[in-house]
């Protein structure tokens, strides 16, 4: 099943599985349980490289949003909410579990302009001064603006983490 998913992640993007490396470390992990981690090598030409520098005051920023968690920081969320993976998800038919291991979107093949971009950790705090030049910043609206996943819905409650939606560019 895993190397099914590696594949048709693969066949999403476009991109070729050229190798990958195995650790073994015995005695770490119980009968049966394993870690898998991965990641995208790739190249660009240099005057293809988005890096923000085109950002200008009034662009229109735009929050995809999250398949879910992707993210092994859950399990101290779960630690403390006092759940098991299988328990029903506040009321939907997903159990916790399968809310957090929902496969990662690729989104690879996204059409438009896009003068900037960042995607891993810090959330909206951290990554929004990464990507814009020096000087601009952004509005950010709360999260009454859109639709927030239930599994987010859960962390937040168990967390009592802020959830916020960028709109747009400012100076």
């Amino acid at each position: 099943m895993v190397i099914k998913g590696i594949m048709d992640g693969c066949q999403q993007s476009d991109y070729a599985l050229l190798g990958g490396e195995t650790t073994e470390m015995p005695g770490f992990y119980a009968e049966g349980e394993y870690d898998l981690s991965g990641f995208v090598v790739g190249i660009v030409k240099k005057e293809s490289v988005i890096d923000g520098k085109n950002i200008l005051a009034g662009d229109v920023l735009i929050g995809l949003p999250s398949s879910g968690v992707h993210s092994n920081g859950f399990l101290l969320f779960l630690a403390h909410s006092g759940l098991s993976l299988k328990d029903q998800l506040l009321g939907n038919s997903v159990t916790l579990g399968e809310a957090l291991m929902a496969p990662t979107v690729i989104y690879v093949k996204q059409q438009g302009k896009c003068e900037g971009y960042h995607i891993t950790g810090g959330g909206l705090t951290d990554n929004i001064p990464r990507v814009f030049p020096k000087g601009r910043g952004a509005v950010i609206y709360k999260e009454d603006s859109w639709e927030v996943p239930t599994v987010f819905k859960w962390i937040q409650e168990v967390t009592r983490i802020s959830l916020v939606l960028l709109a747009g560019v400012s100076n």
